[in-house]
């Protein structure tokens, strides 16, 4: 009898484990390590830049929250695009997120890559609110990133229009990594 009841524990225990809550905090840190100089007559003229973007979040769904992050790495090849649904795509911890709010988004491309990768344009229930209207797309550049961060607590709505569509924009294989972070 005591068997089953520390089996029947175990089994209670187990499956709390294995549905477990995800948290998703940081700080993102956007500083350029720039020196800028003007050497003339006796003086040296110096300019100095503050970081670009400093922002701390912790885990939610409103302002300076998120609740997680995918990572999407690919290679396209030839004039191939991809499509991604923000209304059904899995995380790294392989649960299934359904997307309502987008609060950071950044696309990277291989500093390998010949071709530009273009983001935007798909061809259905487009995800079009981080660009402002549909149709749109932002070229990145080899070796380029594109950022976006919302941090207020509209950010970039999802509804049904979730598709996002990376493009190859040339002949040669074009890699990248795209990150999305948000609520749902």
């Amino acid at each position: 009898m005591k068997l089953h009841r520390l089996i029947a524990i175990l089994i209670l225990v187990a499956c709390v484990v294995s549905a477990g809550e995800t948290t998703f905090t940081g700080r993102l840190v956007l500083s350029p390590d720039w020196k800028h100089n003007k050497t003339g007559g006796s003086s040296t003229l110096k300019e100095t830049f503050d970081p670009f973007l400093d922002w701390t979040h912790t885990t939610g769904d409103s302002t300076n929250q998120m609740e997680t992050i995918i990572v999407d790495t690919y290679t396209l090849t030839n004039s191939e695009s991809r499509t991604i649904d923000l209304d059904s795509i899995a995380n790294g911890f392989g649960d299934t997120i359904n997307f309502s709010v987008v609060r950071f988004m950044a696309l990277s491309c291989s500093t390998g890559n010949i071709d530009a990768v273009s983001i935007g344009n798909a061809a259905t229930n487009e995800f079009a609110s981080w660009c402002g209207d549909t149709n749109q797309v932002v070229l990145v550049r080899p070796g380029g990133i594109v950022l976006f961060v919302a941090p207020d607590a509209t950010g970039y709505a999802v509804s049904t229009d979730g598709n996002l569509k990376m493009l190859n924009t040339g002949t040669n294989n074009a890699s990248y990594d795209l990150y999305i972070g948000g609520s749902e």
